[in-house]
């Protein structure tokens, strides 16, 4: 792209909040074949070529390795004159996909012999109807999106100015996305919902720090709003809310409640939720009108900034603790040491629909107000009471591009809001306060036709109809899904229906959680957590056969660690926080993605960050040689002694992790290193073992901050590890895995399926195979009695509060693990050389009586298919042309007679 430049429009400053620029450029060519673009943004772009879609960009990189797409355009392009066109939106604000540096864009199209890069010459505009002062979707997202198609005809075209910025630029290295339209599953759900007030939430953050771009919870925002209150007659008012404290006359109310008088009052309203990650907060009087101008004044004393690298409420910040003492005291001495903000009404009080849509109130149907004509529906002007709501089912769960087409009147309403999860009384699992999960459309007159930028999840589309004063016809609603192009080798099938259906399920999540990285959940948070990517790459690896987005999620750990002391826990991200377990995790992660995919020019690549991320877990080291440290020292949600900084768990993972990087040292030749990485492990291993309780025959969760004593806490995951890991030494074995199988009662057990793999692979390596896939079958069995798609962030009855539903997350790939192991024991599908170039195959029976399947591999998938005929067991294998296969027996086995048939490789039979 060095033909190109960096460029803006002249109308915006490069770091305000929440742009969106338009851009376009003429241009001729005589021939379009091989015709490239070379396109980047900072933070988002959509890019058109002579109408058509191409595609929507970049993927998430550091500031440091931006990154840019590629894209064909030879299909598009024509002989002649054409047209590009580019929708640039620059965040302006912190996320976990993003660390936005300034607004830009920069393309370059290669045709003929020639580059056409973005320069002055290109024309830029800001998009009026793209809503510049809205709140963030969440703490881990953009802000939210809203389109008034009234406006998108008011441009102001000047010429693009070019901006300065430095760095290289790399080009994507992950496959694009997909762009596949799915449509809703029968006619919708009409329903008629009362009509309510706006809802209005205040930027706190914002408006005390500028344009701060962070997502850190320690951000202090003491912020107080101010107006005058005209009461026409005498009446009562409440105020009352947790986030704010208010005053009336210069008297601060202890409730909140107040009876005014006819006339002027002053009221002010101060923010005493001080810190959060939500960095907008409700407003607690929802009807703006019969006040004055509003004023914003801010504490300047009371202002604080730090980052959440020990993260949990009883690791608060002694300096942040003193900062909001002093915010007590500011209030109380009010005006005295505020300063005021020129800000205006519409960047203090953003509106909410996402609130609006959580508060609705369902007051009946709306059918007979509706009439279904040729596929659409009018809407007419009479409904009593309400307006009309559409709920439409994608029969399964979803992520893309909300796109609609509507005809109506001006200034009509549409609010567009997708849940995942509807109970059978009907009552919708809102996303609030987690993720506004939707999005706001006013209608220009006539025909609007239009397709989100944001891509968002869930199985149940909700499109709300405001403000209709005459027939509204929806012609059209759908989702363009939007996932990495991925497509599993062979769908697991057994004897057992319930363990094809948990298959099923586990590979749609995963499938929906990979983007140009893994990724926990496509609602909540599209966020690439290091530790979810090690387990959701071994279940791509053996379902898909997917390589580039386990390598570039592991890019991305190993340049976390130009900021962080060992390998960040969700990159690349404005929070600025730490987990040690997931650190490990990727250590443990590079040498399984070398073993799977075989690549050893990555693996060099990444070896340097492999020891840096060791040399800095050295820096953690208490005296007794154990991991510890003052980071969220986190596993999972269940309720371990985990507000410590001695966890054993850590010094467990790390262990796991040093041993990967044994393997990695060895196939890398680095034979002292290996030696080197091997002493460390083995010393160790025996301070993690001096901690385990004889009498108790468990080791302690942690080790006490006040005290240094072991804690009188137990789980299941420590005992789990160090199986796993190979800690647990002879004598420590046989009780942890009595742990594992009968855990005491005062034992902490297992909560989420993401602990559940690395209990799984505890269990697979000592041979309880038979618990492992009843396990499997118990804890996966309440999803599918729901009716479930995907699997869950949470199993049922878990510990983690989800409001009465039966988990927050319905799709989360952290708990897609069947994938590897009703592959590995059922199949008896295992790996045993680098690069997919030698396997064993040993079918666990576990109950069944046939089952077929695949492993993906990069030679080509290796195939399973056996069935039980009376006494013989009948095993056709299939693998790729130079792939070793040995057959194993097992005990599950005893009794039959082993048929080895239609091989098309080497197989011997042991």
């Amino acid at each position: 792209m060095k033909a190109s430049k960096w460029i803006w429009c002249v109308q915006k400053s490069l770091r305000e909040y929440n742009q969106t620029v338009l851009f376009q450029k003429e241009f001729e060519v005589t021939k379009t074949d091989g015709a490239r673009l070379q396109i980047t943004a900072d933070s988002w772009y959509r890019v058109s070529v002579n109408g058509t879609w191409i595609h929507d960009g970049p993927a998430r990189a550091y500031p440091d390795y931006f990154q840019y797409d590629e894209h064909d355009l030879s299909a598009v392009l024509k002989p002649g004159k054409n047209t590009i066109e580019v929708i640039a939106r620059y965040f302006g604000i912190g996320t976990f996909h993003q660390i936005p540096q300034a607004a830009g864009l920069r393309a370059a199209i290669l045709v003929d012999g020639e580059v056409i890069g973005t320069d002055a010459s290109w024309q830029a505009a800001p998009s009026n109807a793209w809503q510049q002062w809205t709140p963030k979707i969440s703490i881990q997202m953009e802000p939210f999106e809203e389109y008034d198609a009234r406006l998108e005809k008011i441009l102001d075209w000047q010429p693009a100015v070019e901006v300065k910025r430095p760095g290289k630029l790399f080009r994507r290295n992950t496959q694009l996305l997909t762009k596949k339209p799915r449509r809703p599953k029968g006619e919708p759900i009409i329903a008629r919902v009362k009509k309510g007030e706006p809802h209005w939430c205040v930027p706190v953050t914002q408006l005390a720090h500028g344009e701060l771009v962070e997502a850190n919870f320690y951000t202090s925002r003491p912020v107080v709003l101010g107006s005058t209150l005209t009461v026409r007659k005498k009446q009562p008012f409440d105020f009352g809310s947790n986030e704010w404290k208010i005053s009336v006359n210069g008297h601060l109310l202890k409730t909140g409640k107040v009876t005014l008088k006819p006339g002027k009052h002053d009221v002010r309203f101060f923010c005493t939720s001080f810190y959060g990650h939500n960095k907008e907060l409700t407003f607690p009087w929802r009807n703006l009108k019969g006040w004055g101008d509003w004023t914003v004044s801010i504490a300047a004393t009371c202002l604080f900034l730090n980052n959440d690298r020990r993260w949990f409420a009883s690791f608060e910040d002694k300096e942040a603790q003193k900062a909001e003492r002093r915010w007590q005291k500011a209030i109380e001495q009010y005006p005295k040491g505020f300063s005021a903000l020129d800000r205006p009404e519409e960047q203090i009080f953003m509106e909410d629909p996402a609130a609006e849509f959580a508060a609705r109130q369902k007051v009946g149907t709306a059918r007979r107000a509706v009439r279904s004509q040729a596929g659409g529906a009018f809407i007419e002007n009479a409904l009593p009471a309400g307006v009309a709501e559409y709920c439409y089912d994608f029969g399964e769960q979803t992520c893309g591009y909300f796109e609609f087409t509507v005809k109506a009147e001006e200034g009509v309403i549409i609010d567009l809001n997708a849940v995942e999860y509807i109970t059978p009384e009907g009552t919708i699992q809102h996303t609030l306060p987690f993720n506004r999960n939707g999005m706001r459309y006013i209608t220009k007159k006539g025909v609007n036709r239009f397709r989100s930028l944001k891509r968002r999840a869930g199985q149940y589309l909700f499109v709300t109809i405001r403000n209709a004063k005459s027939p509204v016809e929806i012609k059209s609603v759908r989702i363009i899904e939007s996932t990495a192009p991925v497509t599993p080798v062979q769908p697991f099938k057994s004897s057992d229906p319930a363990l094809n259906k948990i298959w099923q399920m586990s590979e749609r999540a995963l499938k929906l959680c990979m983007e140009d990285t893994f990724t926990d959940c496509p609602l909540y948070e599209q966020t690439l957590w290091i530790g979810d990517a090690r387990n959701e790459a071994l279940y791509a690896f053996a379902a898909y056969g997917n390589y580039d987005v386990s390598a570039r999620s592991l890019e991305l750990g190993a340049q976390s660690l130009d900021q962080f002391t060992i390998v960040g826990c969700q990159v690349p991200s404005s929070w600025d926080c730490q987990l040690p377990a997931w650190s490990f995790l990727w250590g443990m992660q590079v040498w399984e993605h070398y073993f799977h995919a075989g690549d050893k020019r990555f693996l060099k690549k990444l070896w340097p960050a492999v020891l840096k991320n060791l040399d800095g877990a050295e820096q953690y080291k208490d005296k007794q040689g154990l991991f510890s440290g003052p980071l969220w020292n986190l596993l999972e949600w269940a309720p371990i002694d985990h507000d410590n900084e001695t966890l054993l768990h850590n010094s467990m993972l790390l262990a796991g992790a040093l041993k990967a990087a044994e393997s990695c040292a060895e196939v890398l030749g680095e034979a002292k290193a290996a030696k080197k990485l091997k002493t460390r492990r083995n010393k160790l291993i025996r301070a993690i073992n001096a901690q385990w309780d004889e009498e108790r025959r468990s080791y302690p969760d942690a080790l006490l901050d006040a005290t240094g004593k072991p804690s009188t806490k137990t789980c299941q995951h420590t005992s789990m590890l160090s199986i796993m890991c190979d800690v647990a030494d002879k004598r420590i074995q046989k009780p942890a895995l009595n742990n594992l199988l009968n855990p005491p009662k005062d034992m902490t057990t297992i909560g989420s399926p993401f602990a559940m793999q690395f209990m799984y692979e505890a269990l697979e390596k000592v041979g309880e195979y038979d618990a492992l896939l009843d396990s499997i079958r118990t804890k996966f069995q309440p999803m599918i009695d729901v009716g479930a798609s995907t699997v869950w962030e949470m199993f049922a009855g878990s510990d983690f509060d989800t409001h009465g539903f039966p988990t927050r997350s319905h799709c989360h790939a952290w708990a897609s693990s069947p994938i590897w192991f009703l592959t590995r024991i059922v199949l008896g599908i295992r790996q045993t050389a680098a690069g997919g170039t030698a396997f064993e195959v040993s079918p666990r029976l576990c109950g069944l009586t046939q089952a077929s399947g695949s492993m993906a591999t990069p030679k080509g998938p290796v195939h399973v298919d056996w069935k039980i005929f009376g006494k013989t067991l009948r095993v056709n294998i299939g693998a790729p042309k130079g792939v070793k296969v040995d057959v194993e027996h097992n005990t599950s086995l005893r009794g039959l007679e082993v048929v080895v048939e239609n091989h098309r490789s080497t197989v011997s039979v042991n």
